[in-house]
């Protein structure tokens, strides 16, 4: 593997260990691009942000509602300008995501996340995890079973 291939992975991983997992969100600027665009797989955040900032609202989000929220990688891969990211996500609802209220539930479910890099930053993210057992896992959707789900079973 080439020095440029091997600074990409870093730069992922740093991204991952240092903002994702610590919630240093300032350190944004140092691995996202300038123009940086993300392809999310939820529509819960505004996809007009471009930048640095595109990447910490979502940090921000997911922080705020399970501030013990982590991304442990199990493989990071990267050939030419791209980076593939597979790592396992974890955290406890403590307060509101995506509107949905705190339930006290944990959640652990896999995402994969394909990188295009540019001047040895991300530029451009397309991301898919496990959303429907995350939900079903927090108890916001019924899970196999007709487990979980909200608490007064989605009455108002």
């Amino acid at each position: 593997m080439g020095a440029e291939q091997d600074q990409n992975r870093e730069t992922v991983r740093r991204l991952y260990q240092e903002i994702w997992n610590e919630g240093k969100i300032e350190n944004a600027d140092k691995y996202v691009h300038e123009e940086f665009e993300d392809h999310p797989p939820t529509r819960f955040w505004d996809l007009n942000l471009r930048g640095p900032r595109a990447l910490t609202d979502a940090v921000v989000q997911f922080h705020s509602a399970m501030p013990d929220f982590h991304d442990e990688p199990e493989k990071i891969v990267a050939e030419g300008d791209r980076v593939v990211y597979l790592g396992q996500i974890s955290g406890t609802l403590q307060g509101e995501l995506f509107g949905f209220q705190p339930t006290g539930k944990s959640m652990k479910v896999w995402g994969v996340n394909f990188f295009r890099m540019e001047d040895g930053k991300v530029r451009e993210r397309w991301g898919q995890f496990d959303v429907l057992g995350m939900v079903q896992q927090l108890g916001l959707a019924p899970g196999p079973g007709g487990e979980g789900g909200p608490p007064d079973g989605g009455r108002d």
